[in-house]
């Protein structure tokens, strides 16, 4: 009788250690999952990926760009991606990694990024409301992302801040 708070003691300590080390497994597998996510998102961008691009999108996902309205919907943002990408080349400097919080189904990403941008046409430039027109723009972005029912991550929303330094 006289060990059985010990043994308790060691019984919760044990409990605790063994969900606080799943729980640690399952946020790094989800953090890796976002990292990888964002490696193949840059891709997509580097390589004017139409169809790589969305597939990192939740369906109902909203582009939120400085001075612009929002871009509902991962279709609209599919046909605001057309002629961006037709209209410039780009290059993703990472200046910050995506720092990733996990809180359950949803996730937050905080990242610096420097986005080099060359046209295709220097007569024409970059039309498109909330798109990046710059021949080099650094900005600090921030993302909420949501797994969908297959278990994947996917950017719900995604804006960003442009840095004046």
């Amino acid at each position: 009788m006289r060990n059985r708070p010990r043994l308790m003691a060691l019984l919760l300590i044990t409990l605790s250690g063994g969900f606080t080390t799943t729980a640690l497994a399952d946020t790094a597998a989800d953090v890796a999952a976002i990292d990888g996510l964002y490696a193949d998102w840059r891709k997509a961008v580097e390589g004017a990926d139409i169809d790589g691009y969305v597939a990192m999108l939740d369906a109902d996902v909203r582009l939120l760009p400085p001075d612009a309205e929002a871009i509902v919907g991962a279709e609209n943002y599919r046909q605001f991606l057309g002629p961006v990408f037709a209209g410039a080349n780009y290059r993703i400097e990472v200046e910050r990694s995506p720092v990733v919080e996990i809180h359950g189904d949803t996730a937050l990403a905080e990242y610096d990024y420097v986005i080099h941008l060359t046209l295709k046409n220097q007569n024409q430039g970059i039309q498109q409301a909330g798109a990046l027109t710059a021949a080099r723009t650094a900005a600090r972005y921030i993302d909420v992302l949501r797994r969908n029912s297959e278990g994947q991550w996917r950017v719900y929303r995604h804006a960003w801040q442009n840095k004046t330094k």
